[in-house]
């Protein structure tokens, strides 16, 4: 009885280990929120690129209407002096717009740059991040298949011992084994191995003759004169 009741705790251990791992195996827990905040920054990194096209048309626009102020300036078809000095005026207005123009534009440039940026590293984060999940739930794979074939010999082991114990004790073994998990203690020194209480000496006495089961007093178990 004390044989099966150890091969029985061996195997609930190696039961709960099992379960440890399973628990484990699953698909990776970061991966959805993952791609929402990469397609957060995907949407911020076409916005970026947008600004950017929108800025180059601005500063198009701009140097446009200088070049056509120039060559209507300096082309000679212009000969009265109020026309040529208004056309002055406005050459010499638009190229002074032309700066804070092109310094927007750098700036939507450097914006999509940082945006472009930051998604290429949540891909590789997300890229990273899988790798090293998966390197671990092939590792708990190997782990699992190891434990439960300790779990299946462990189990044969149990049937054996079960098969070699006569009916009226296996009975009373699995009566007491649904209460707890150790069924029998050693008695030594006339302490309970289990709960390290000393017994009466009637208890142990009782015990040692082994005519009935003997429950410790204090945890239940039933007792075994080593």
């Amino acid at each position: 009885m004390q044989q099966l009741q150890e091969v029985d705790i061996q195997r609930d251990q190696a039961k709960r280990d099992l379960q440890h791992i399973v628990d484990q195996i699953s698909e990776p827990p970061f991966v959805g929120a993952l791609e929402d905040e990469i397609g957060k920054q995907e949407d911020e990194a076409r916005g970026a690129d947008q600004a950017v096209r929108e800025a180059q048309a601005v500063v198009q626009t701009a140097q446009r209407r200088i070049e056509v102020t120039d060559r209507r300036l300096y082309s000679g078809s212009i000969t009265d002096h109020r026309t040529l000095e208004e056309l002055q005026r406005d050459l010499y207005s638009q190229r002074q717009q032309l700066p804070p123009l092109t310094e927007a534009e750098q700036r939507a440039q450097n914006d999509a740059e940082q945006a472009h940026n930051a998604s290429d590293w949540l891909h590789a984060l997300r890229a990273a991040a899988i790798e090293i999940w998966n390197e671990r739930q092939s590792q708990l794979q190997v782990e699992r298949s190891a434990v439960q074939e300790q779990v299946d010999e462990l189990s044969r082991q149990v049937e054996i011992l079960r098969d070699q114990m006569v009916r009226d004790d296996l009975d009373v073994y699995d009566q007491y084994r649904r209460r707890r998990p150790r069924v029998v203690a050693t008695v030594a020194g006339g302490v309970c191995a289990e709960c390290r209480i000393a017994l009466p000496t009637i208890v142990v006495s009782r015990a040692r003759r082994g005519v009935r089961a003997v429950e410790c007093p204090s945890c239940g178990c039933l007792l075994r004169v080593g």
